[in-house]
């Protein structure tokens, strides 16, 4: 009995719970056909640089949406910004296949490069800079390095940050968005498992659940699977009331409920409330045999010829199981 919830008891955590940054990629920026209509009716006021945030992000949501890029150019270019205009006409080009807005982009990307090489204290072509990221992204996504400084997330970032528009934004999310969940749910996995976890790793889970919402669609369980991690965290560092706040709420909404269940009862049993930790076992997990060793264990804590009484029913239902 001892050695069960020891094995529990001693898994090695981390406090974690970094707060959420601003989405990056995908749905949770927004939709991106209501962003062009929003910066089509804010172009049409002639309210460019605000069309051009608009039509920016709407390129973040869906970097597939090619016809963005060409409004983002053209706002650009009302607005003077001369390289931005010309980068992303360069980009809508690349992107789109033949079809009449083709033509009429290429004339209005031909104009734009004859202004820039007239122009001064225009900003440098970002081009290069781009080129240098996405290395630094790639390399870091195949080193399996997706936090931190020099991260593929901290590139991709930057990429963001600094205005990159192509459709390849989008595959580099959805390569990110999976790297991360595949960590984070490894990560999940051997804590259930009680394997052996280092307080570094487990740092690292709230944070690449919130890495791949930031990037993509939410993925299954991360708000319970982050609630568990972070009970285990609290209940590593003594606060067993935080700790089984948190296996509670994990446990109402995630396929592995019954082991968030255990694991609150465990809180409780550290938290000194022993009585309600198999109340809590007997209500949730009532098959479980852990609910009957600490049954054994509770009752000989009381006199030996209590323990030997649990024991005794414990063995003769091992022996001689109840039909249902």
């Amino acid at each position: 009995m001892r050695s069960e919830w020891a094995v529990a008891a001693g898994l090695v955590v981390a406090v974690a719970g970094a707060a959420a940054a601003e989405p990056l990629v995908g749905p949770a920026v927004g939709n991106a056909d209501v962003l062009v209509s929003e910066g089509s009716k804010l172009y049409n006021h002639k309210q460019v640089a605000q069309a051009a945030e608009s039509f920016l992000k709407a390129t973040r949501a869906n970097p597939a949406a090619v016809q963005a890029y060409l409004l983002l150019a053209r706002s650009h270019l009302a607005a003077k910004q001369l390289t931005r205009a010309c980068y992303e006409y360069r980009a809508y080009l690349k992107s789109t296949p033949d079809g009449p807005d083709r033509k009429k982009a290429q004339s209005e990307s031909d104009l734009c490069e004859r202004q820039l090489k007239g122009a001064k204290g225009q900003p440098r072509d970002p081009g290069p800079q781009y080129v240098e990221l996405r290395a630094t992204f790639f390399a870091a996504l195949e080193r399996r390095e997706l936090l931190g400084a020099g991260s593929a997330s901290e590139a991709l970032r930057a990429l963001v940050r600094e205005g990159f528009v192509s459709p390849e934004l989008g595959d580099m999310a959805a390569k990110l968005h999976d790297a991360a969940i595949e960590a984070a749910d490894k990560l999940h996995q051997r804590v259930l498992a009680h394997a052996s976890v280092t307080e570094a790793e487990l740092r690292t889970a709230r944070p690449l659940y919130q890495l791949a919402v930031d990037v993509g669609p939410a993925p299954a369980d991360y708000l319970a699977k982050s609630a568990f991690l972070d009970g285990v965290a609290a209940y590593a560092g003594g606060d067993f009331k935080r700790s089984e706040s948190l296996f509670a709420e994990a446990a109402k909404a995630a396929s592995y409920g019954n082991e968030y269940k255990y694991h609150r009862a465990m809180a409780l049993y550290r938290g000194g409330d022993q009585k309600g930790a198999l109340a809590a076992l007997e209500a949730d997990l009532p098959d479980d045999p852990r609910t009957a060793v600490l049954r054994v264990a509770l009752a000989a804590g009381k006199s030996p010829e209590a323990g030997a009484d649990e024991l005794e029913k414990l063995l003769f239902s091992k022996r001689f199981p109840a039909v249902k």
